[in-house]
């Protein structure tokens, strides 16, 4: 019987240490692997890695913007003459509704790198004569509400004008020509034009005359009135819009007219511009008479054949 007991008894432990390892065996496999205990879990709470799009860009290049080119710069043969406008509507202070006048006024100055000392002195003269564009505009302003306070709108028919512009009418590697206009228009039927010419020695800056010019300046004074007058003469009697005493106007007003050189399809050349009334009615403008330049030369004395030696 005793022994029957003692049997069962040590059945029952070792059975109870069998469960027991088995039970040791699957909670250390749980603590060393626990993704495969619970795989869900491990999905759910493991975030994925984000995914950032690469987007491919095409790198800009950098570049040198060109230089604008200045609208109000003409460049001669190294030679650049740069314009400056001055335009105004001048309307009565008391009144903006009555216009007194419109003006405009065109201006220039020179560069010229190779001879900076001489673009000062020729910009000076320049400088002169913008000094006295203005001050006409400014006389003009004062005499149109004038002419308005005195008259009003029964004698005031029209704005007062003023224009004037300075133009390079020759420029070479020595000379540089330019041609003034003036229009000025004080009410009436028309109004009127004045017109003026300087030339400069581009290198050393001089105002040239034609005593600088020639040997004898009386002497191509005589020449220059008889190739004009020669001019009118071979001009139909039936088509001549000049005086009757052209042929002494010529002589007398000649020191009044504009002497310009110009380059006229490809050809140098000397034009002598009459003012307005001089030799001949409004109707005939500003008689003009050309001259080669190649028929003045001998003329010239040495220093004013230097400055037109391709001529």
């Amino acid at each position: 019987m005793i022994s029957v007991k003692k049997t069962l008894i040590i059945l029952i432990v070792v059975l109870l240490l069998c469960l027991s390892g088995c039970l040791d065996l699957t909670i250390r496999r749980e603590r060393e692997d626990p993704e495969e205990t619970n795989p869900k879990q491990t999905e759910e709470t493991t975030p994925a890695p984000a995914t950032i799009p690469v987007i491919e860009t095409t790198p800009v290049p950098e570049t040198t913007p060109e230089p604008t080119p200045d609208p109000n710069a003409i460049v001669f043969d190294g030679i650049t003459v740069r314009y400056d406008v001055f335009e105004e509507e001048y309307r009565h202070p008391d009144d903006d509704a009555v216009l007194l006048l419109v003006a405009q006024v065109q201006n220039a100055t020179v560069e010229i790198p190779a001879y900076p000392a001489a673009a000062a002195l020729i910009n000076d003269t320049l400088n002169i004569i913008r000094t006295q564009d203005m001050n006409s505009v400014e006389a003009m302003r004062v005499e149109s509400k004038g002419e308005y306070d005195e008259w009003g709108d029964e004698y005031f028919y029209a704005p007062y004008e003023w224009q004037s512009a300075v133009e390079p009418i020759y420029v070479s590697g020595r000379v540089i020509c330019f041609r003034v206009y003036d229009y000025m228009y004080y009410g009436g039927a028309h109004g009127g034009v004045a017109l003026e010419s300087y030339a400069f020695d581009t290198r050393t800056g001089d105002y040239l005359t034609l005593d600088d010019l020639c040997s004898d300046a009386e002497l191509f004074r005589d020449y220059l009135q008889t190739r004009i007058i020669d001019q009118i003469e071979a001009v139909p009697i039936g088509d001549r819009m000049f005086f009757e005493d052209y042929a002494m106007s010529v002589v007398s007003e000649f020191s009044g007219a504009a002497w310009i050189f110009q380059n006229s399809d490809g050809d140098e050349v000397l034009i002598v511009n009459y003012q307005e009334y001089a030799i001949a009615p409004y109707a005939a403008g500003l008689p003009e008479f050309i001259i080669p330049i190649a028929d003045c030369i001998p003329y010239f004395n040495a220093y004013g054949q230097s400055l037109f030696q391709g001529s």
